[in-house]
C-alpha cells in the first residue's frame, strides 16, 4: 500500500525549539570546564533526537521530490551541511596548530597526525585513528546524517510502500538493540571506529522512524501539549542519569514521541520567536561550540584567568553570546555561502519551510 502525500504547507516551529534546546544541552556536556562534570547525564541522546527530527523534516521537505532524482537532493544536503562544518574544522585546525606550536592543548598534536587527518576532514570523511573526527568531534553525527541521506536516496522507491518502511524501521530497531548488547550503550555508538557499525543502526532507526512519523502525523489524533512543557520534558530526559537500558528506551520511544507531540502544536507570540531563533542557531551551536570552547579556555589560560572557579555560571552566561553569534553566522556566513555554492553547483535551492535538518 502506498501512502498519500500529506499536507506540506505547515511549519513545525515547536520542532525548532526542541532542536535548539537539545543543541544547547550538548554544549553543557562537552564543555565540562565551564559547566562542571555532566557525564552522568543522558545528554548524548540529543543526537538521537536530531536524527528523528531529520527524518521527519526531510520527509516533509523532500520525499515527494526524490522522484525527480537523487543527485539534486544529495547536492542540496551537502550544501546545507558544509559551510558550518568547514568553519568548525578550520577552528579545529587552528587549535591543532596552536597545540603543535606551544605543545599544549586538550589533545596532543603532531604535524604527521594533523596532515594525515586533514585530507579526510576537508571532504567530510572520517579519518583513520580512534575517533572519526578529531578536529571537530561532534561532526561524527553529521557524517552519519549524510550516510543515511544516501541510503534514503537508494531505497526511497520501495519505501513508498508504508509496509516496507515499517519493515525497515523494525529491522533497524532490532539492529540497534543488538548493537547496544555488543558495543555498549546507545549514546556511545558511532563515535569511534570500534563501534561505527552500531552507529549505522543508531542513525537508520530514528531517521526512518522520523520519516514514518511524518507520514502518519496528519492522520492521527495527537494530544496538544504546550511547547514549553515539551522543552521541559526534553531537558528532564537529557539530564536524568539513565542506565543503559533506560537510554535505549528513551532513544527508541520517548524522544520520537516528543517529536510527534511537537508536530501537533505551535507556540505563540514570544515563545514562537524564541523557538524559531533557537532552531536557526542550533546547527551552528552544535558544529562550533567545542572548538570555540577550547579557544576561549586556551586564551583564558594564557592570560592566567581561572574560569573554572565560576562554573556553571560562566557556562550558562556563555550560552547567550554563543547562540546570538551562531544566529548571526547563519545569516551572514552560512546562508550566503550556501547560496553561492547552490549557484556554482547548479543545485536546487533548499526549501526551508520547517525546522532545519542538520
Amino acid at each position: 500500500m502506498k501512502h498519500a502525500a500529506p499536507n506540506r504547507g505547515r511549519g513545525f516551529v515547536t520542532l525548532d525549539g526542541l532542536r535548539g534546546v537539545a543543541a544547547l544541552s550538548v554544549v553543557a556536556v562537552h564543555c565540562d570546564r565551564a559547566f562542571g562534570d555532566l557525564t552522568w547525564a543522558s545528554i548524548s541522546l540529543a543526537v538521537d533526537l536530531f536524527f528523528v527530527l531529520s527524518g521527519f523534516v526531510l520527509a516533509h521537505a523532500y520525499e515527494a521530490k526524490l522522484r525527480n532524482g537523487s543527485t539534486a537532493f544529495l547536492k542540496t544536503r551537502w550544501i546545507r551541511l558544509f559551510p558550518l562544518y568547514i568553519l568548525g574544522t578550520a577552528l579545529g585546525v587552528f587549535l591543532a596548530l596552536l597545540a603543535i606550536r606551544y605543545e599544549t592543548g586538550v589533545l596532543e598534536w603532531t604535524w604527521s597526525g594533523l596532515l594525515t587527518i586533514l585530507p579526510f576532514a576537508l571532504v567530510m570523511l572520517p579519518a583513520p585513528g580512534t575517533r572519526l573526527f578529531l578536529l571537530d568531534p561532534p561532526m561524527w553525527s553529521v557524517f552519519f546524517e549524510l550516510v543515511v541521506n544516501v541510503i534514503w536516496t537508494v531505497v526511497w522507491r520501495p519505501l513508498q510502500s508504508t509496509r516496507n518502511l515499517v519493515l525497515l524501521v523494525a529491522c533497524s530497531g532490532v539492529g540497534l538493540v543488538l548493537s547496544t548488547a555488543y558495543f555498549g550503550p546507545i549514546d556511545e555508538l558511532g563515535r569511534q571506529w570500534s563501534n561505527v557499525a552500531g552507529g549505522l543502526f543508531r542513525v537508520c532507526y530514528p531517521f526512518f522512524l522520523g520519516v514514518l512519523l511524518y507520514r502518519f502525523h496528519d492522520r492521527w489524533v495527537i494530544p496538544k501539549v504546550s511547547p514549553l512543557a515539551l522543552y521541559a520534558a526534553l531537558l528532564i530526559i537529557l539530564f536524568l542519569p539513565l542506565p543503559p537500558l533506560g537510554k535505549l528506551l528513551a532513544g527508541m520511544f520517548v524522544l520520537p514521541s516528543l517529536v510527534l507531540l511537537g508536530s501537533a502544536t505551535q507556540p505563540k507570540a514570544s515563545v514562537a520567536t524564541l523557538s524559531h531563533q533557537l532552531g536557526e542557531a542550533s546547527y551552528g551551536v552544535y558544529a562550533l561550540h567545542l572548538p570555540i570552547y577550547r579557544l576561549v579556555y586556551a586564551a583564558a589560560a594564557k592570560m592566567g584567568w581561572n574560569l573554572e572557579g565560576f562554573r556553571p555560571w560562566v557556562g550558562l552566561i556563555g550560552l547567550v553570546p554563543l547562540t546570538v553569534g551562531c544566529i548571526l553566522l547563519t545569516r551572514w556566513y552560512d546562508k550566503p555561502l550556501r547560496d553561492w555554492l547552490t549557484e556554482r553547483l547548479n543545485a536546487p535551492r533548499s526549501p526551508e519551510p520547517v525546522t532545519q535538518a542538520p
